[in-house]
């Protein structure tokens, strides 16, 4: 504003030199009488015009530079609204993957408890209906048969245990049977107690394939009450257990 006042200032001055000027060559019979009049009334009108447009130029001028002023306001505004947006955003998302992460957590625990909890308890019918064998200190196969002759399977050896279970009520003896996933097979316990004996065998089986291409169901350990029974004695103590339990 002071160097604006000082222009008009300067301007004023300028103009009233001009017109005094304008009066002396009147005076002096330069120009003729009531020119210098016209042509100074003709000046401020041309001035006034001048500063009609300037004035309304500045007046669109300052208010073109406070709608400036506003839409730089809405814009800080604005920016600030969403840098602040920006950061809640991040912390749900932030929030959501540690949820995910949880979640994934109790579902990877309860996979495993369901693994767990529906793993199966008794072993597939193929490895109960397959011939069962014993193998030898020589390496040989050996099946084990009924007594009729026929080659036994685990399937056959469990209806024997069944058959004594129908005997119960004359001869006072329980059995009792529990089949439990081992490494690479599956283990039958076998409880039998009654007044004149108490056992329990273990047997532990695994489904393999001889060297002939035959699928079996081997018998590679057998414990009686804890104890090891030598592979040797396998055989004749699986066919004591076999005829004990087909007894009256």
């Amino acid at each position: 504003m002071g160097k604006a006042d000082w222009s008009l200032d300067h301007l004023e001055r300028d103009l009233a030199a001009g017109f005094a000027q304008l009066g002396r060559f009147e005076q002096a019979g330069g120009i003729e009488v009531g020119e210098s009049t016209a042509l100074a009334e003709g000046v401020l009108q041309c001035m006034n015009g001048a500063l009609l447009k300037v004035s309304e130029s500045l007046e669109a001028q300052g208010r073109l530079q406070r709608e400036l002023a506003l839409l730089r306001e809405e814009a800080r505004l604005a920016q600030a609204a969403q840098a602040e947006r920006i950061q809640m955003l991040e912390a749900d998302v932030a929030a959501l993957r540690r949820a995910l992460d949880e979640e994934r957590g109790r579902v990877t625990v309860a996979l495993a408890k369901l693994a767990v909890d529906e793993s199966p308890y008794f072993p597939p019918d193929d490895h109960l209906s397959r011939p069962l064998v014993l193998r030898s200190q020589q390496g040989e196969f050996l099946g084990v048969t009924d007594l009729a002759g026929q080659a036994l399977s685990l399937f056959g050896f469990l209806r024997l245990v069944e058959g004594v279970g129908q005997t119960v009520a004359r001869n006072s003896r329980v059995v009792a049977s529990c089949w439990e996933a081992c490494l690479g097979g599956w283990c039958l316990t076998l409880s039998i107690s009654g007044p004149l004996v108490r056992k329990c065998y273990v047997l532990e089986t695994r489904a393999l394939r001889t060297p002939n291409g035959n699928k079996v169901t081997q018998l590679t350990e057998m414990r009686v009450d804890g104890d090891p029974v030598p592979q040797e004695f396998v055989v004749q103590m699986f066919r004591q257990l076999r005829d004990s339990l087909q007894e009256d």
